[in-house]
């Protein structure tokens, strides 16, 4: 494998990691919020959990995954340059979930549970697999790129 499939196969890993992570995250701040304060309004406690988890995500892939990518965007001198890549990192994150949400609704409308088991546990696979590859490149390609 050449220099530039790795770092890229290193990069998706990274990315692959704090998805992981801030998916437990999501759920952590999701329940505490329907544990406690907002127990009987589930729509705001997702919204909030999702904020939170996109915020997470942006910290860690701006400082882990594409480290170098946002070195280089800062150093830059322009001078709304962080500020750009936190609202493309939002907008990319916002899309993201619309493709998941609509992922699963397409693949739970054709899902078997005799073939494939009584979960949704595919449907999940299959939305959280497509953000997962559109997250990644857009983010690779628009948002922290120069």
């Amino acid at each position: 494998m050449n220099k530039s499939k790795n770092e890229n196969l290193v990069q998706f890993i990274k990315f692959g990691v704090v998805g992981v992570v801030n998916t437990g995250v999501d759920w952590v701040v999701y329940y505490l919020l329907t544990a406690s304060v907002l127990e009987g309004d589930k729509s705001i406690a997702k919204a909030i959990s999702f904020l939170v988890a996109v915020a997470n995500s942006y910290l860690f892939n701006t400082i882990w995954t594409f480290k170098k990518e946002y070195q280089k965007i800062a150093q830059s001198g322009e001078a709304n340059a962080k500020s750009m890549i936190l609202v493309k990192f939002f907008v990319v994150s916002l899309i993201g979930w619309g493709i998941n949400w609509l992922v699963f609704r397409a693949t739970l409308g054709s899902y078997n549970p005799v073939l494939m088991g009584k979960h949704d546990i595919m449907p999940l696979v299959f939305a959280s697999g497509s953000a997962i590859i559109w997250n990644f490149f857009i983010n690779k390609l628009w948002t922290y790129k120069r």
